[in-house]
């Protein structure tokens, strides 16, 4: 049985209001610098991130900017441990269906493609819904590993 060890653990919490995408792009390129993070990896942190969040603030809190989308970012040993948490409508990302990407364009659906994007650029993406607790997305990332 292994231990996991914590070295560094930052967090923010911001309405769901779509500018907000900014403050969380901000917070993720200074934790990425802080972490060390290549450019490949903070690019993959940066999109899958804000890829999670605009979904949670568009789907989840509908488009209100009164819902709280709260980030805690964690170096875990060797990986990037993302932890998205919202109190919004529930979710099943096997509701949504993923895209066909071999298919033309002209007869691709809409949706699905921000899911396939964070599970491409993640390691590992697992969501978990408590009713009491809400809607809990967590992302992994190891670090030194070559993204896509």
């Amino acid at each position: 049985m292994g231990f996991t060890t914590v070295t560094s653990e930052f967090q923010l919490s911001v309405s769901s209001d779509m500018k907000n995408l900014a403050v969380i792009a901000d917070f993720i390129t200074a934790v990425a610098e802080k972490l060390g993070l290549d450019e490949d990896e903070t690019f993959a942190l940066q999109m899958a991130i804000d890829e999670a969040c605009s979904n949670v603030m568009e789907h989840a809190y509908r488009g209100r900017v009164d819902g709280e989308v709260f980030l805690r970012v964690q170096a875990v040993d060797d990986e990037v441990v993302i932890t998205i948490h919202d109190q919004g409508e529930p979710f099943d990302p096997h509701s949504v269906p993923r895209p066909d990407i071999s298919a033309p364009l002209h007869e691709r659906h809409n949706g699905g493609l921000g899911l396939y994007l964070m599970e491409k650029l993640m390691d590992s993406v697992e969501w978990k819904f408590d009713p009491e607790r809400g809607n809990m997305l967590t992302m992994r990332k190891r670090r030194g590993k070559p993204t896509i």
